[in-house]
């Protein structure tokens, strides 16, 4: 039998926003399938969340179609109770969803009272779903007003409307540790839907619900979920903040992979930006043939291959590298860096603390094992014992004097850092100095050690018994900003120190390497008084052009070039010479690590200014340092 016209009317005006919500799902769905993506767990769930309102939406128009020929047409009423079950339940599994997504990426699941939330919403969920199933459901039509009621229905509204509620509260709770788009589009999407639900319950002939959870699912794909967001535009491969985003991802669900790392180095600077850019697109061809697996540009010339299979990993390595062997028109070589099971890191940090540290090694290929591991942890326990010295003010200053030849005391010292540990131990500085050098650290630390050095010289009792300067380590890392001269005149006016107490040492590296910078910033303080030395001498790139330009005070030959003078003839008649090439300059000479008498009459009968070794003293604290001065610098008191 036909339906009357105005049924018919009554039902295409009753799905039209249902048909609308459908369209707008299937759009969202062909363009989330047909983009690459990456196998993260919010993306598994966000797919979950599409498919079940896609299903949603197709229960919900069949159920008011039912409906209708149920009550007016007389079809089975048994059938459309299915059909209304069906729909109300994935309704109510959508609103589990919901809360599924927003607190997985969220809650700490190490944490026993997560994994208690996590199995209670399980259990009521399924509990939820059963009693569905089995309770009653009624359902009328009446014009335009059409719904299902009854015991069945009002746990689907009961159950939606707790997840949507806890939805919505851990996203306000956890506001904090969520990117601001991420909260955004989170309450956006459960307060629509919380909102149309209230529209619908007191306009009943207006069936919104369907609609604002499609539209929710479009927020969702194009502040949080649209693939082709972490995808380089040059190249079609995911970028760095994808490559990121999949490994805390891993990491946090306990999923291992293998990942295959290549780097360019060009072998010449004359590279131009045409065959750079020729170079990555040939990279990223080949890394897209390897296969399926995710590839990524985490640098202009840095990229990887992401694999669940290790041997795989291997395979197609040494394929890729197989072909750079192969390639003869480019100027550059490799650094491949393979790591066969990411579970030997601990986390995200170390991860790409060990990528990062040996993308920059100067072996070709190396193979990420528990030796390396180590290395690494022991360089980043350095690094916190450090932080931790600079927060705990656990950093100390130890003195070596000078002797001063010509006038036979001890009237200049260097300040070298120290860090005491908490049992009262020493850490060298050749422990911690290097690594700081590394990670920038050896700028508050030698900001630290600057601070002590004045405080140490404003009470007056070193120069009471003979000091006129301390000589203090300046870091090549110091002189890579507009101002270093900035903390030096700081402190030096904070304590009222003279200024021609306080020499520095450059080194030749940070001669070599900001020559600019530093010269702009000793002209500063030597207008002010202080002095400078050349530290390290003969260990560096030394030439000529700086070497007799710079304007130092004294020059320091390093132990290991004093060493030589008496082991090896030719290092003794360049030493020679520089030294009588230096008094003409009128420098002066410091030789370091002089640890016996004869070494010490040696450099004396070759005139040099200052003798500065163990033959003398070690660095020593700053009580004994005053005890030495005013044992062996009598005639100065």
């Amino acid at each position: 039998m036909a339906w009357p016209s105005k049924y018919q009317r009554d039902i295409e005006m009753n799905i039209e926003l249902q048909c609308c919500a459908l369209f707008i799902i299937f759009t969202i769905s062909v363009m989330f399938f047909r983009e690459k993506r990456l196998d993260l767990m919010n993306r598994k769930l966000f797919q979950c969340a599409v498919c079940a309102c896609f299903a949603c939406l197709i229960f919900d128009i069949l159920s008011i179609i039912m409906i209708n020929k149920s009550v007016h047409d007389g079809f089975n009423p048994f059938i459309t109770g299915i059909v209304c079950k069906f729909y109300i339940m994935l309704l109510a599994l959508q609103g589990y969803l919901a809360y599924v997504y927003a607190s997985t990426g969220l809650f700490p699941l190490e944490k026993t009272w997560a994994k208690t939330v996590k199995i209670t919403s399980n259990i009521i969920f399924i509990l939820g779903e059963i009693l569905m199933l089995l309770l009653p459901i009624f359902f009328t039509a009446s014009g335009r007003v059409v719904y299902s009621y009854g015991p069945s229905t009002i746990v689907a509204y009961a159950l939606s409307a707790i997840y949507i509620l806890s939805t919505i509260a851990t996203t306000i709770a956890y506001r904090l540790k969520m990117p601001g788009r991420r909260f955004t589009a989170m309450l956006l999407w459960q307060g629509l839907w919380l909102l149309a639900a209230v529209i619908q319950f007191i306009v009943p002939e207006i069936l919104l619900v369907g609609f604002a959870s499609a539209f929710g699912m479009v927020i969702l794909y194009i502040q949080l979920e649209n693939p082709s967001e972490y995808l380089d535009s040059t190249t079609g491969l995911f970028t760095t903040n994808a490559l990121s985003t999949y490994v805390h991802d891993k990491y946090r669900f306990g999923k291992s992979f293998s990942m295959f790392t290549a780097k360019i180095h060009y072998l010449t600077n004359n590279v131009d930006y045409n065959m750079e850019q020729a170079a990555v697109m040939r990279t990223a061809r080949a890394l897209v043939r390897l296969g399926p697996e995710p590839a990524f540009r985490i640098d202009d010339d840095t990229f990887c291959v992401v694999y669940e299979d290790r041997n795989r990993m291997f395979d197609r390595a040494a394929y890729i590298k197989m072909q750079k062997d192969n390639v003869t028109d480019l100027p550059a070589k490799g650094t491949y860096l393979l790591i066969p099971d990411s579970l030997l890191m601990n986390g995200p940090d170390e991860f790409f603390r060990f990528l990062h540290t040996n993308l920059e090694s100067e072996k070709e290929v190396l193979v990420a094992d528990e030796e390396m591991l180590k290395n690494l942890r022991e360089q980043n326990s350095i690094k916190e014992l450090i932080d931790e010295a600079l927060r705990t003010d656990r950093v100390e200053v130890f003195y070596q004097p000078f002797y001063n030849v010509k006038k036979a005391c001890f009237d200049e010292a260097e300040a070298l850092v120290r860090i005491r540990l908490e049992n009262g131990e020493i850490v060298p500085p050749g422990v911690f100095i290097p690594l700081a050098e590394e990670t920038g650290q050896i700028i508050p630390l030698g900001i630290r050690v600057f601070e002590k050095v004045c405080l140490f010289l404003a009470n007056g009792e070193a120069e009471k018994y003979g000091l006129e300067q301390i000589e203090i380590n300046v870091s090549a890392a110091q002189f890579d900003n507009e101002n270093p001269a900035g903390f030096v005149l700081k402190h030096i006016e904070k304590y009222r120190i003279n200024p021609r107490l306080i020499n520095l040492e450059i080194t030749e590296t940070a001669a070599v390497e900001n020559r600019g910078i530093m010269l702009q910033n000793m002209g500063k303080l030597i207008e002010r008084g202080v002095t400078f030395s050349l530290d390290d001498f003969g260990t560096g790139r030394s030439n000529i052009d700086y070497f007799v330009n710079l304007p130092v005070k004294n020059i320091k030959f390093d132990y290991t070039f004093t060493r030589e003078f008496f082991s090896n003839e030719r290092i003794k008649l360049v030493i020679t010479g520089l030294v009588d090439i230096l008094h003409k300059m009128n420098m002066c000479v410091v030789a370091e690590g002089i640890e016996t008498k004869e070494q010490v009459e040696v450099m004396r009968n070759m005139g040099v200014e200052f003798i500065q070794g163990y033959y003398y003293s070690k660095p020593i604290p700053e009580a004994e340092f005053i005890s030495f001065l005013k044992e062996n610098n009598r005639g100065a008191q």
